[in-house]
């Protein structure tokens, strides 16, 4: 399993770059996504300006530039796959959800076998982050347009689909808005 992180967006709404920032319990989103990865194999896409600081933050990532980060995340994640073996799953993890628990990304990977996709849903249904693709599904998301989502592939009705019920807030929680970090970074 080879993860991408997608980490070049502009961060618009919020305003400042979230996936750099320290949150006030220690460590900016890519620090904390990188220490979670730790010892996988796993690459991070990032806008040309801030790759020097993706490299200090996620040393053992291997970093890919995506000079166009206004065309989207399923462009950065393509950018991203350009890296990968077309033999190998991959899973996707966006940089603005650094709050998953390594058990629940250790379920997350052993409930991919024997699925062509696997991704945690909440008890209300809501799906989350990380999404796992095995080989086979590769080029349903290598042909997504730029502006779709991942769902799209997610949800793809010819692909085996396993969405594993999970109760951890940081498959869902993501820092979208200034709203969402302040209520996170509230005591």
């Amino acid at each position: 399993m080879i993860y991408v992180v997608l980490a070049a967006g502009e961060s618009r709404r919020m305003g400042f770059a979230k996936v750099f920032t320290p949150l006030a319990g220690g460590g900016a989103p890519l620090e904390r996504i990188a220490a979670l990865l730790h010892d996988r194999e796993a690459i991070v896409v990032v806008s040309p300006e801030r790759r020097d600081e993706a490299s200090r933050m996620a040393p053992r990532m291997r970093l890919v530039a995506n000079a166009q980060p206004e065309r989207g995340m399923t462009h950065s994640l393509r950018i991203g796959l350009e890296a990968i073996a077309t033999a190998a799953p991959f899973g996707v993890l966006l940089g603005d959800k650094p709050f998953l628990r390594r058990a629940t990304l250790e379920r997350m990977e052993a409930s991919l076998a024997g699925f062509d996709v696997a991704y945690p849903v909440s008890s209300a249904g809501v799906p989350g982050h990380p999404v796992l693709f095995a080989a086979r599904a590769r080029a349903l998301v290598e042909h997504l347009s730029d502006g779709d989502t991942l769902a799209r592939a997610r949800d793809d009705r010819s692909l085996r689909r396993n969405a594993l019920a999970v109760d951890d807030e940081g498959a869902f929680l993501d820092l979208d808005d200034p709203e969402a970090w302040n209520a996170r970074e509230a005591p």
